[in-house]
């Protein structure tokens, strides 16, 4: 055999440059080696994947630590929910166009592969696939897999290493996995309703209407071809465990165990443990039923049909001035209430209200000790030779009924103001003139047409029973059917809220129009005032249509 230089068999070269091959090809395959080692994601962590989904979707962490990223090159802050990833790229990160800008699908599936063109006018032009490494880097400084700098409406995020593993988890399997309550057939829905007890009736009555609502949604097909279940659990007994030791989990929190889209029509007397909950993992809540109305920060999941008695108080106020602010400034207003958390934020409101308005700061009218208003008859017999504007009252029925004879009696011309729950005919008595219900549902003109209503009522073969209740009920269900139609069959907990924030003007058949907003979460933003009839104990409207102002 022929020995070529070097004494290698064959060949020419010499051995120096084969073992300098070698070394090449050594760090070649090495190279390659540590490239598919790079490609290769860490075993997925479901636990960080449901914690990153807050991240991306509502723009805050599980630790309650807002999402902060910077607009380039001025490094705009954004911060908490107009930070969140979803409110470009969409809750199921498939892109969107966003002011005129299209936004990128950011899914596993294009992400993962290499783009040899761009496409249409997404901005990330020919490019690699993305690793994790190069996915992290684009996130955090804007710069793509190719090494192109990324557009300045896209935010450089600031994430701790705990933000950035939960983060890259969720977006691992970013529209992959379906949300709780969403399969191929149905959209689960969850309702926190008593169904034993003294409030049981209420609750099954409750129930039975949204259930009715969706079997007609149901039998035209579904949404999007799903079909709507409810869940019910029963909440019969919370009130009577909430403020005791070792509580179980309450009904709302037993519903996301069983992992519900998002709640409806739950009956509600206040704040609960689980609202944290609902927070947490971004879980909707529409018009929950509760008796004093509601009132939500601007990024609560729960949407209220209708304002809560301290918003009608502030109303009572802003109309009282729109009348007469002159007189206001130098006659101050009286507040009374009957104690406790409600009567505080009663007054409260009223308070913030005359400060913010420059009026004549109100005069507390509060409850003794033992709940009653034992130094009323005396407070009120000095109003006769210098009266108050206004009586502004929350409390009880009878309460307002002690009040209204005392002024009977000694101060006959001071109007009194009182939330529409109050209006009982038998503790009024004779002075229907003298006082007014703030009434946020609508009288007259703006009161619903009800005939649709009681046609549906009668087509399930539905009896009367708690009126208000049913009526909520029958309004939570279409507001809720409205939204997840709009959403699309791409339905996520995130892409609800955000159809619900975008309602306007909807009608549900029994209210006003309802519209929510970005920093509204109270469909129904007004009330009017009404009167007693006498000869029928009904509201009759007294008022025109009185606005809330912010």
């Amino acid at each position: 055999m022929r020995l070529g230089r070097g004494g290698v068999p064959g060949c020419g070269w010499s051995t120096a440059w084969l073992r300098a091959s070698a070394l090449v090809l050594w760090l070649m395959a090495g190279l390659v080696g540590c490239r598919r080692q790079e490609a290769s994601p860490p075993p997925f962590d479901p636990a960080a994947a449901k914690r990153g989904r807050s991240l991306f979707q509502r723009g805050q962490s599980v630790r309650g630590e807002p999402l902060m990223g910077f607009l380039a090159p001025e490094r705009v802050e954004l911060s908490g929910e107009v930070a969140a990833c979803a409110r470009c790229h969409g809750p199921a990160g498939r892109g969107s166009r966003e002011g005129g800008v299209e936004v990128p699908d950011i899914t596993p599936g294009a992400l993962g592969h290499v783009r040899a063109r761009a496409v249409g006018e997404v901005e990330d032009r020919a490019r690699p696939a993305y690793t994790r490494e190069m996915l992290l880097r684009a996130i955090t400084e804007g710069v793509s897999a190719s090494g192109r700098e990324l557009g300045v409406a896209m935010p450089r995020y600031a994430l701790g290493e705990a933000e950035r593993e939960e983060l890259l988890a969720y977006l691992q399997q970013l529209g992959e996995q379906p949300d709780p309550g969403v399969t191929t057939t149905t959209l689960t829905v969850g309702a926190a309703l008593p169904l034993s007890g003294r409030l049981g009736p209420l609750g099954r009555e409750a129930a039975a209407v949204v259930r009715a609502v969706f079997a007609d949604v149901n039998a035209g097909g579904g949404i999007f071809r799903r079909k709507l279940e409810l869940v019910v659990e029963d909440d019969a007994a919370l009130h009577a465990r909430q403020n005791a030791s070792n509580v179980a989990p309450d009904a709302t929190a037993r519903l996301l165990d069983k992992g519900v889209l998002a709640l409806v029509a739950s009956v509600r007397q206040g704040a609960l443990p689980s609202d944290a909950l609902l927070v947490q993992e971004g879980v909707p809540l529409v018009l929950p039923l509760t008796l004093g109305g509601g009132a939500s920060e601007e990024d609560s999941p729960v949407f209220f049909l209708y304002p809560d008695e301290p918003s009608l108080a502030r109303l009572t106020v802003q109309h009282l001035a729109r009348l007469n602010e002159p007189e206001l400034r130098r006659k101050p207003l009286v507040v009374a209430h009957a104690g406790g958390e409600a009567g505080q934020a009663w007054a409260q409101a009223v308070r913030q209200e005359a400060e913010r308005r420059e009026l004549a700061a109100p005069v507390e009218l509060a409850p003794d000790a033992d709940g009653t208003l034992a130094n009323l008859e005396a407070t009120v017999k000095r109003w006769a030779s210098a009266p108050p504007h206004a009586v502004l009252y929350t409390g009880t029925s009878s309460g307002l009924g002690t009040l209204l004879r005392a002024l009977e009696a000694h101060a006959p011309a001071v109007p009194v103001f009182a939330p529409a729950s109050l209006a009982d005919a038998v503790a009024v008595g004779g002075s229907t003139g003298r006082v007014r219900f703030v009434y946020p549902a609508g009288l007259g003109e703006r009161a619903p047409d009800l005939k649709e209503f009681a046609s549906f009522m009668e087509r399930h073969d539905l009896q009367p029973g708690h009126t208000a209740f049913q009526l909520g009920a029958y309004a939570a269900a279409r507001v809720l059917v409205e939204a997840l139609t709009r959403t699309g069959a791409d339905v996520t907990r995130a892409s609800l809220v955000q159809h619900l924030e975008a309602l306007r003007d909807f009608d549900t058949g029994v209210s006003p129009p309802v519209t929510f907003g970005v920093n509204r979460r109270v469909g129904v933003q007004g009330a009017q005032l009404a009167a007693l009839d006498p000869a029928t104990g009904r509201l009759v409207a007294a008022s025109e249509w009185i606005p809330l102002t912010p």
